[in-house]
């Protein structure tokens, strides 16, 4: 498999820039589908910078991830899923052109219920 088209030091970047907007997001994703999942995060070939447009962040459920990422399972993607907790954490992944993914479950504060009322004003 291809590398990724930027760095880890470059998607964590993004992750601290958004965190909040991830949160909320993915939260809101929860809570509409009922379903753990992932929020991915589209990115493009030239200027991938810290800020995204909306375009670029979908969340997608367990039994929808394979329609963009083929091999969630044997990469761990799937195990990350599982074990991540909605009402705390989120996990992310990256989605770059050429089919090359990189995922990652972390804890934004204040956690994704507060964000998500915040943004949205409901709960």
């Amino acid at each position: 498999m291809s590398a990724p088209l930027e760095t880890k030091e470059e998607q964590l970047a993004v992750i601290e820039a958004n965190a909040e907007q991830f949160g909320a997001i993915a939260y809101q994703g929860y809570r509409k589908l009922q379903e753990k999942g992932t929020l991915i995060l589209l990115r493009q070939l030239e200027n991938n910078s810290t800020t995204l447009e909306t375009w670029q962040m979908q969340y997608r459920p367990m039994h929808q991830t394979e329609n963009m990422v083929s091999d969630w399972k044997e990469t761990g993607l799937q195990e990350l899923i599982i074990r991540y907790n909605p009402e705390v954490s989120v996990v992310c992944t990256f989605l770059y052109p050429n089919g090359v993914h990189t995922s990652y479950h972390f804890a934004p504060d204040p956690p994704p219920p507060v964000l998500f009322r915040d943004r949205f004003g409901q709960d």
